[in-house]
């Protein structure tokens, strides 16, 4: 489309609190710039208070899932049992939602997309207060639907499949798009090239590593137990560490066979779209990369919460497999790469049309931008 002057300014709303509430909002900054006449804001609910602030509450997250995954499994069934764990989202909510009241009015949004319960619910309580007719959509990252995105005042729902569906007393409609993932996942790709590019021969079989950025996903035993495995046909192994150094130095030292080790990459996307298996946790955005290539998936030991739903969901639903131990992963791996290479391609292209969708943040742009013109219509 070409640019034209700005007809509506839209304002995207994450929270840090595992990288996928980011990602999807990236994937649709680009889904949204696509089209010529629309400003994207792409903001974070820790912007609206101190950093100092904000890392000690990402740090107790990651620590008490690390160390302590239980605590975090109690408090998550307690704040989704409805409303005995309202009154204290909605006070924090409120609070952030008069610190977040001069970016919001400089934005000055036709239309607020949140990725994360917290911008939700901070922006749910601005439109109370503030603007009544603003226009509040909000994308679930996961394959549930979690009783803290129960907000009065949005507007629409964009979740990953027909069976996630917010109460129906809310009156809040779902509409099924797909969980937003990069246009790199949906682009031209030449996969033989690009394994070539990376130095994987076309019978490899090629196992991603990744998740372990936030020292979740136990990299060195997994490594140790796959490189272990010498009856594995063809296995290589690419470890992603992502921003997470020590980790990366780490696996480095120890050296084993098969194995490079990757922190942060610009080209991840091309990486998993070459790859034959992807190992990781059950978070949502991972989950629908995954899908959206159709590689083989495997899960390992998800964490309480909704990484269990998600995993629940994946396996019953998408052929994805569920791994307690680095034995079991193993296992799965030895099992697949056993297939020949035809066999392979074609159940990566029968899982990708079956559950993939690539084109989830297009979908969502264009329905928030047609809304928009209808509600200029009337």
């Amino acid at each position: 489309m070409a640019a034209s002057a700005c007809k509506y300014t839209i304002l995207l709303l994450s929270a840090p609190l595992g990288s996928g509430h980011k990602m999807a909002a990236e994937a649709l900054e680009e889904a949204f710039k696509k089209h010529g006449n629309v400003k994207v804001v792409n903001g974070s609910a820790f912007d609206f208070f101190p950093k100092w602030l904000g890392n000690i509450i990402l740090g107790g997250y990651i620590g008490i899932l690390k160390h302590i995954p239980k605590l975090y499994d109690i408090a998550y069934h307690w704040s989704n049992t409805g409303n005995n764990s309202f009154w204290l989202r909605d006070f924090l909510n409120l609070l952030l939602s008069y610190l977040a009241q001069g970016f919001i009015k400089k934005t000055s949004p036709d239309a607020v997309i949140v990725t994360h319960p917290t911008p939700a619910g901070v922006m749910a309580q601005y439109k109370k207060r503030c603007a009544p007719g603003l226009w509040l959509g909000a994308v679930i990252t996961d394959f549930n639907f979690h009783h803290w995105w129960i907000y009065k005042g949005l507007d629409v729902y964009f979740t990953a499949d027909e069976s996630i569906q917010p109460p129906p007393e809310l009156g809040i409609p779902a509409v099924v798009t797909g969980i937003p993932v990069r246009s790199a996942f949906s682009a031209p790709f030449e996969r033989e090239k690009w394994r070539s590019r990376l130095g994987y021969a076309a019978d490899d079989t090629l196992c991603l590593v990744m998740g372990g950025g936030d020292g979740l996903l136990p990299m060195p035993e997994l490594l140790r137990a796959l490189t272990e495995c010498r009856d594995i046909k063809g296995l290589k192994i690419a470890a992603v560490t992502g921003h997470n150094r020590n980790l990366a130095e780490k696996l480095k030292k120890m050296a084993l066979p098969g194995v490079m080790v990757l922190d942060f990459i610009a080209e991840l996307p091309q990486l998993l779209r070459s790859a034959d298996i992807v190992i990781s946790k059950a978070g949502g955005l991972t989950a629908a990369e995954t899908l959206a290539i159709g590689t083989e998936f495997i899960l390992y030991d998800p964490l309480p919460g909704q990484e269990v739903r998600n995993a629940g969901y994946l396996c019953e639903k998408c052929e994805a497999k569920i791994a307690a131990t680095p034995q079991e992963v193993c296992g799965f791996v030895k099992k697949y790469a056993e297939l020949g290479t035809e066999e392979k391609n074609g159940l990566r292209r029968r899982r990708r049309a079956a559950y993939g969708k690539p084109y989830a943040a297009d979908a969502v742009a264009d329905f928030v931008l047609k809304t928009l013109d209808g509600l200029d219509h009337n």
